[in-house]
């Protein structure tokens, strides 16, 4: 069980740093700024590679503790006491990270589709003879 908890733990602390990574590159792409987006989606990559490696320590441990292919709500209507309690509060934390980690990597996503769109306008304005509107991004174009 110690295994287990400390791979919980692991996958908690993966999504604390993945958060702060999806906020960054939030707000490098409400900036414009694409090189810090670029960075923030390397260490994102180095981040899915960890996450890969932990997802199957996890299923290894679950494995050895006979809770196979069991989801979090199945482990713990398998557990008690202090142990249900313990593994109840660090699902818990780990859910919240993972859905909070989702909204910030939505909004991620959205900004950046709306920056591409902005810079596609943009091009094909440019490619049809008018000028693009100098006040689109900051009149970086």
């Amino acid at each position: 069980m110690n295994e287990f908890i400390t791979v919980i733990e692991g996958l908690t602390e993966l999504f604390q740093e993945l958060i702060q990574i999806e906020q960054t590159k939030l707000e490098a792409a409400k900036k414009n700024r694409i090189t810090h987006v670029e960075d923030c989606m390397n260490k994102e990559q180095a981040a899915i590679l960890k996450l890969r490696g932990l997802e199957r320590k996890r299923e290894l441990c679950q494995e050895k503790m006979g809770f196979e292919g069991c989801t979090f709500q199945e482990i713990l209507s398998k557990t008690t006491g202090s142990e249900h309690d313990m593994l109840k509060n660090m699902f818990n934390t780990l859910t919240d990270h993972v859905r909070l980690f989702q909204d910030i990597n939505d909004s991620a996503r959205t900004m950046i589709e709306v920056n591409l769109h902005m810079i596609n306008k943009a091009i094909n304005n440019s490619q049809n003879g008018t000028t693009p509107d100098n006040k689109l991004w900051g009149g970086q174009i």
